[in-house]
């Protein structure tokens, strides 16, 4: 008995790594190339499931993205919404820097940034200078197709946003449409959203 399991013991230290007991079953005589048991080499390739599922995933998500890839306006109307955005912000940090009332006046296809002649008095036909020093003044043209609500907003020196027609504090929000987006102002703070 104690022979055996001396045998055993060697015929496992001899075994290869992962197969310990591979070289016993051969030994006792099973065979391992046919049957339930048969060792089978590695195959390498998709099933044809594999490759019907993958295909189909990749034909709905090139219906469902391909469109958005496409059609470019609703990143114009994103990137363009942000721009009136940060024009808005601009025109109230620069009244509140300044003390001189800023205007935003936006049309159906583009806004224009003025200040009034007198600082706090007269109309707003002086053109504020985009960071830099550009000459043309601080204007944005709307990419083809997309239309804009017709507002005319100023701020005061103290951040306050006024309807420029009307001279009145805003009492409500008031939503700039830019195509499908819309940026807010909100009244007293001016906060812009």
């Amino acid at each position: 008995m104690h022979t055996v399991m001396q045998t055993v013991r060697d015929q496992t230290k001899r075994a290869p790594i992962g197969r310990p007991f591979l070289s016993l079953f051969q030994r006792a005589g099973v065979r391992f190339d046919s049957g339930p048991f048969a060792l089978r080499q590695k195959q390498s390739g998709f099933t044809m499931i594999e490759l019907v599922v993958v295909l189909l995933l990749v034909g709905v998500l090139m219906a469902v993205g391909m469109p958005r890839f496409f059609n470019q306006l609703t990143f114009l109307e994103w990137g363009f919404s942000d721009e009136v955005a940060e024009a808005l912000r601009f025109s109230q940090k620069l009244a509140v820097s300044t003390g001189c009332d800023t205007q935003l006046a936006i049309s159906a296809t583009s806004y224009q940034m003025n200040q009034r002649i007198g600082c706090n008095s007269g109309t707003f036909t002086q053109p504020v200078q985009t960071p830099g020093g550009d000459t043309t003044g601080y204007i944005g043209t709307a990419p083809n197709g997309v239309a804009l609500t017709v507002i005319s907003l100023y701020f005061d020196a103290l951040g306050r946003p006024h309807n420029s027609a009307t001279s009145a504090l805003l009492t409500s929000s008031t939503t700039i449409t830019i195509g499908s987006r819309s940026v807010t102002v909100e009244p007293e703070t001016g906060y812009v959203h």
